[in-house]
């Protein structure tokens, strides 16, 4: 707890004269790795906005905050980490990733916050496994599901929602998806077992963002709100009417279906 009391302080502004009379050679990084750990919310931000502090830093292990996190499932702290840009794929001395540990571990929720950043999927440790072969080796069928669908594009379908009125004659070029990460599935509909379609209305901004979204035809709350929180991720080829782009309302259809394992 001192090394975190004193990280705090230093943080929040005290001298680092005053920080080293405390306790000499305090490593910041070693505190973010340690609040990480411990699940310390408040303090990973802080630490996370002092410049002073490298968020990818690794100890002696190869271990890094986001990794302890993982490990941890603690889910706020990873995705304070995610945001602030940690780098989601760096491999500790065993070849493991942050998501890697997660699946070990059987931390949904740690890993589902690390899929949804668009962690890697391919890495394999030094076991030669990968988060998918952990996943299933352990029988965890909601983890391995979630992992399967980041691994195949959503096949999502765009259409034109409203032929905007001032292009007249002029040929409308459709928006298209070119970044994605496909919605996945809450452990609620997952176990619930529920498939099917939800359909949104998106403004896709002439920029290639996705604006507003609202749910044209409802699934399932829980997936409502998976297939929302992943479109406001996306990016587009905007609509183009002479080739130059303009804002559309859309219909994005979004088909949810669970994947068994095939191999």
């Amino acid at each position: 707890m001192q090394a975190l009391a004193l990280a705090l302080a230093a943080v929040l502004g005290f001298s680092s004269a005053a920080a080293t009379g405390q306790q000499k050679g305090t490593n910041l990084d070693a505190a973010l790795r340690k609040a990480a750990r411990e699940g310390e919310v408040d303090l990973v931000e802080k630490l996370l906005s002092n410049p002073d502090v490298h968020p990818d830093a690794q100890d002696d292990k190869g271990w890094n905050a986001l990794m302890y996190a993982a490990r941890s499932n603690r889910q706020d702290t990873v995705a304070k980490l995610v945001r602030a840009g940690v780098q989601l794929n760096l491999v500790d001395e065993d070849g493991e990733t942050a998501l890697i540990i997660a699946a070990k571990k059987g931390n949904v929720e740690a890993a589902r916050q690390l899929l949804m950043a668009g962690a890697e999927l391919t890495p394999k440790d030094a076991r030669g496994r990968t988060a998918l072969d952990w996943a299933e080796q352990d029988h965890r069928t909601y983890l391995a599901q979630i992992i399967r669908i980041a691994s195949r594009p959503s096949e999502a379908r765009v259409t034109v929602a409203e032929k905007p009125v001032d292009v007249g004659s002029q040929e409308l070029i459709p928006p298209r998806v070119v970044k994605e990460l496909p919605p996945l599935y809450t452990e609620s509909a997952f176990n619930r077992g529920v498939e099917g379609r939800v359909v949104l209305k998106v403004i896709v901004r002439k920029d290639g963002s996705a604006g507003p979204i609202r749910v044209d035809q409802s699934l399932d709350p829980d997936l409502d709100d998976a297939a929302i929180e992943a479109v406001r991720t996306w990016r587009f080829d905007p609509a183009t009417v002479g080739g130059e782009p303009i804002n559309v309302l859309a219909d994005v259809e979004i088909n949810f279906i669970i994947h068994h394992k095939t191999r």
